[in-house]
């Protein structure tokens, strides 16, 4: 009997949820406070900004994490409701999830999973039309996008920069002054009805892609 996949989708939207309330407490303490009172001292909003830099890293964590667990539990032959593993030549099901890190790290200490292309690849070479493919490839250019937030968040290159900046533009429209992931991700984006902050609406758009890949 094939076993069942957990509900990987549920358990990551709540960590989500536990990675944007960094920022809401933040909001919330600020709005509540007195302008003249110590805890609106205390959160100018460059360390708001930090605070959504936090959640989002964390919330990203949480999705590169998704990913790895949902793909080891394929490679063993968990089926969900919308897939039932099916191995590309050469591949088999793993007989369990020791055998099947092993297997993936190809003797590796560890991989990386924040690029969409590493999931895209992983899929490709382990399973017929999986949802790690399919999934990540109807919405690679995005989520290449969302990479680069948690990219310039981790990292204070010019690269990094740049790519934010180019992120940046073509998800709201605009850059933000010295390449701040934090401005971006505090900033409101209008193209949600209502509109919500941008750490707030990626994080829900995460969560849909984890539901189709493994609710």
């Amino acid at each position: 009997m094939p076993r069942a996949m957990p509900a990987l989708a549920t358990r990551f939207q709540a960590a989500v949820t536990s990675a944007l309330g960094i920022a809401e407490a933040g909001e919330i303490i600020r709005a509540l406070s007195a302008r003249q009172s110590r805890p609106y001292r205390e959160l100018p909003l460059v360390r708001l900004e930090a605070l959504h830099e936090m959640a989002y890293l964390r919330m990203f964590l949480e999705w590169e994490n998704f990913l790895e667990a949902s793909f080891l539990r394929m490679m063993c032959g968990y089926d969900s409701p919308l897939y039932s593993p099916q191995f590309a030549s050469g591949k088999s099901r793993q007989r369990s999830l020791a055998d099947a890190q092993l297997a993936l790290y190809d003797g590796r200490d560890f991989i990386l999973w924040h690029n969409p292309r590493y999931a895209r690849d992983r899929g490709v070479k382990w399973f017929n039309t999986g949802p790690h493919e399919t999934v990540v490839l109807s919405n690679f250019t995005r989520l290449e996008w969302f990479a680069a937030v948690r990219h310039r968040i981790a990292h204070g290159s010019e690269d990094a920069a740049r790519k934010l900046d180019a992120a940046t533009i073509n998800l709201g429209g605009r850059r933000y002054r010295g390449a701040s992931a934090g401005r971006f991700l505090r900033d409101w984006d209008t193209s949600v009805s209502p509109p919500q902050r941008w750490v707030h609406s990626i994080g829900d758009e995460l969560g849909r892609l984890a539901g189709q890949i493994a609710p």
